[in-house]
């Protein structure tokens, strides 16, 4: 399966595109302080899972899932950040927390699929032989992979 087919990385474009329109009208100072790492930071999410996507190793392509999971919550602190300074209104804020959450929801589905297969039972197994613990490091955002890719795209991670 080709790059652009993965759900999650089409989502991330669309979010992507929609901070650019969004960043793209805006003028002097807010656009180059805020505006330059919002957009920087926002385009960073699909470029690191672009990155990870084309790695052979599992524990590679996780390493670069992590670091988007990183760039996604800059993004957030930067959206954060142009609400409070009334540069983006609450509706439009709104809308953009809820599309980051979706993906955030999705990164995390992705990286716990990486490097597992299905079973019949619906659980999976892991394909490696590296440190695969739990994540309890504050990510809230869950859910199963299932939910946002299709069996293609979950054996192929």
């Amino acid at each position: 399966m080709k790059l652009e087919d993965l759900k999650l990385y089409q989502e991330c474009l669309d979010f992507e595109a929609k901070i650019w329109n969004i960043v793209s009208t805006w003028e002097g100072f807010n656009k180059s302080t805020l505006g330059e790492a919002f957009v920087k930071d926002a385009d960073a999410i699909s470029a690191n899972i672009a990155a990870g996507y084309g790695r052979y190793n599992f524990k590679d392509k996780k390493h670069y899932c992590y670091i988007s999971r990183g760039y996604l919550l800059k993004t957030k602190g930067w959206l954060l950040k142009a609400k409070e300074r009334t540069i983006i209104q609450g509706p439009v804020v709104d809308e953009l927390l809820e599309f980051l959450e979706k993906i955030h929801r999705m990164l995390n589905a992705y990286i716990r699929s990486i490097g597992r297969t299905k079973t019949e039972g619906g659980s999976y197994d892991k394909k490696d032989n590296f440190n695969n613990e739990e994540e309890v490091n504050g990510n809230t955002f869950t859910a199963d992979a299932d939910e946002f890719f299709s069996e293609e795209e979950l054996t192929n991670a």
